[in-house]
């Protein structure tokens, strides 16, 4: 199966998830603070939230190698990136303010986080399966 063995061909795995953390863990702790008022502003802060948390366990899942936080990152990971893209898709449609700032940074935000996405996908089947993994 395919998989990083590096983050950006130099970070190993371990160390790129610590960063990861602390990154996402700030930009959606700004996405709480900067997204409107309307219903899906509402529902992107609630998945903020819950990203944070998998920001948090992602700290805890490279810490202690465990595959269960690794897991619930990936998985708040997903959905935060599904419902950006909604939110950015109805900033557009409807002209809500500030949308020529806040879709490109998202589209940024988006595939970088996609990224990030991989590097903790690939420290997990690392942890998963450590004798696939070892490098000398």
């Amino acid at each position: 199966m395919w998989r990083l063995k590096k983050c950006c061909c130099c970070i190993k795995l371990r160390k790129a998830c610590y960063l990861i953390a602390v990154l996402d863990f700030v930009v959606n702790a700004l996405v709480l603070n900067m997204a409107g008022q309307e219903f899906i502003a509402h529902i992107e802060q609630a998945v903020a939230i819950c990203h944070c948390i998998g920001c948090i366990f992602l700290l805890g899942g490279a810490l202690l190698r465990s595959t269960v936080l690794l897991m619930f990152f990936l998985i708040t990971s997903l959905t935060n990136c599904i419902i950006m893209t909604v939110y950015c898709i109805y900033l557009l449609i409807y002209e809500q303010i500030y949308r020529e700032i806040i879709v490109p940074g998202s589209a940024i935000y988006i595939c970088c986080d996609i990224y990030f996405w991989i590097v903790v996908y690939s420290f997990y089947v690392e942890v998963r399966n450590p004798d696939d993994g070892l490098e000398v």
